[in-house]
């Protein structure tokens, strides 16, 4: 797939613009990017709870809205986390 497809695909994630992160599930070759463990998508991050004095804070574990999952390589779907795949088996019933 040429470059200018794949950016175009990535384009259609309303974060886009301002995103930072070197690993996007909407990419179709993600498997060639390198970069941190931390540089993930948000849709790609598990929920991580944290107790900070007595309140608990959770960040990841969003779930892609349905407009962005059918733009989701298939080859890309297991490094979804596990909310947006639950949502992608759902939808595609």
């Amino acid at each position: 797939m040429d470059e200018k497809k794949i950016t175009e695909n990535m384009e259609k994630c309303p974060r886009f613009g301002g995103c930072s992160q070197s690993f996007c599930p909407l990419d179709s070759e993600v498997n060639l990017r390198s970069g941190k463990k931390h540089e993930v998508c948000r849709f790609m991050r598990e929920a991580k709870r944290v107790n900070i004095r007595g309140r608990e804070f959770v960040s990841g574990g969003s779930v892609m809205p349905d407009a962005l999952l059918k733009f989701v390589p298939e080859s890309n779907l297991e490094l979804l986390n596990k909310p947006s795949q639950d949502r992608f088996k759902e939808i595609a019933n």
